[in-house]
C-alpha cells in the first residue's frame, strides 16, 4: 500500500515538473523570441462549438513543399526591418545566416504550416479582426513559434493582446 501512494506522488510529480517545464519555455519565448510577422489569408471566423475564432492559413504555407515524400523541419525566412517574413528555403537544420529566423514546420495530415490553423477572439469582437492581414508570432532561437497576435496591412495591432 505504501508503494502505491509513493509510485502515486511520484507521478504526480512527474507530471507537474513536465507541465512547468513547457510554460515556462512558452513563456521564455514570448519574453525574448523575436517578432516575426507571417502574410495570412483568414477563412470563416465562427465556430457554434468553440465561440469565435479566425481560421487560419498562412501564405509561406503554400511556398513549403515535400521533398522525396518527407516534409523538412524548418522554414527559413528572411526577416525585414518591419518584421515582414518571406520564406527563404527550408532544411532538417535551424539556420545560422543573419537575418534570418528558422521556424519550426507543423505536419497536419497532408499538409504543413509554421503556424496555427485558428486564431480565438472574445465573442463579439469578430468585426476587429476582419481586417487582419499578418500573423504576429514570437520565435525562440530553436525555431519554436507561438502566435501572439494578428495585425492589419499597415502593422497595426488588432484587439486588445498587447505583446
Amino acid at each position: 500500500m505504501r508503494v502505491d501512494r509513493i509510485a502515486i506522488v511520484a507521478a504526480w510529480l512527474l507530471v507537474v515538473l513536465a507541465v512547468m517545464y513547457a510554460v515556462t519555455g512558452h513563456e521564455r519565448t514570448l519574453r525574448d523570441g523575436q517578432l516575426v510577422l507571417l502574410e495570412l489569408a483568414p477563412v470563416d471566423p465562427r465556430s457554434l462549438m468553440q465561440g469565435d475564432y479566425m481560421a487560419l492559413r498562412f501564405a509561406v504555407d503554400d511556398q513549403l513543399s515535400a521533398e522525396d515524400g518527407s516534409w523538412p523541419t524548418y522554414a527559413h525566412l528572411h526577416v525585414g526591418a518591419e518584421g515582414r517574413a518571406v520564406l527563404a528555403g527550408t532544411g532538417n537544420q535551424p539556420s545560422s545566416e543573419p537575418g534570418m529566423i528558422s521556424m519550426r514546420i507543423r505536419q497536419a495530415e497532408r499538409r504543413a504550416s509554421v503556424g496555427p490553423n485558428a486564431f480565438f477572439f472574445q465573442e463579439g469582437t469578430a468585426a476587429v479582426y476582419e481586417k487582419a492581414h499578418w500573423g504576429g508570432f514570437r520565435v525562440a532561437a530553436d525555431g519554436t513559434a507561438l502566435l501572439t497576435a494578428l495585425y492589419d496591412e499597415d502593422l497595426q495591432l488588432l484587439g486588445s493582446n498587447r505583446r
